[in-house]
Parts: C-alpha cells; sequence; structure tokens
C-alpha cells in the first residue's frame, strides 16, 4: 500500500501550500495596518528635517505588499494542488 501514502503526502503539500500562503497574506496584512499607524510619524518627522519614517513607512508597505502577492499565489497553487489530488 505505498500508492495510498503517497497521494496522502502529496495532498498534504498542497495543504501546507495553502496554510503557508494564508499565512504569508495574514502578515503582509498587519505590516499594512502597522503603517497606518506610523503614518502619523511621518509627517512629523519630514516637518522636523527627517526623513526616516517616511523610509520605514515606504519600506513596510512594500514589503506587505509583496508579502500579499505571494501569498495569494502560494495559496492558490496550494488550493489546486489539493483540489486536482483529492
Amino acid at each position: 500500500m505505498p500508492e495510498t501514502n503517497y497521494v496522502r503526502l502529496k495532498d498534504e503539500a498542497g495543504i501546507g501550500d495553502a496554510r503557508l500562503g494564508a499565512a504569508l497574506i495574514t502578515v503582509g496584512k498587519v505590516l499594512l495596518w502597522m503603517d497606518l499607524l506610523l503614518l502619523i510619524f511621518v509627517y512629523v518627522g519630514i516637518r522636523s528635517g527627517s526623513h526616516m519614517w517616511m523610509w520605514w513607512v515606504l519600506g513596510e508597505a512594500v514589503l506587505g505588499v509583496v508579502l500579499i502577492v505571494l501569498g495569494t499565489r502560494r495559496r492558490a497553487r496550494g488550493i489546486a494542488q489539493s483540489s486536482r489530488i483529492g
């Protein structure tokens, strides 16, 4: 019965990709929500002559969007794998 173990392992791999994708999306969303809180400091920082908060928020926003895009692709691939096998 090695065939059944192979199918089970492939099925769990698809579910693992979907879970990882969902986790990446969640982390990306949290980063974007934290950016909304840090936007307060951007105005104050620029007014005082510092651009550190602006670059920090932009970098975090780019990272959040990239994580959401990668997570969406990974989750779709995992769901497609698990539906193809099952």
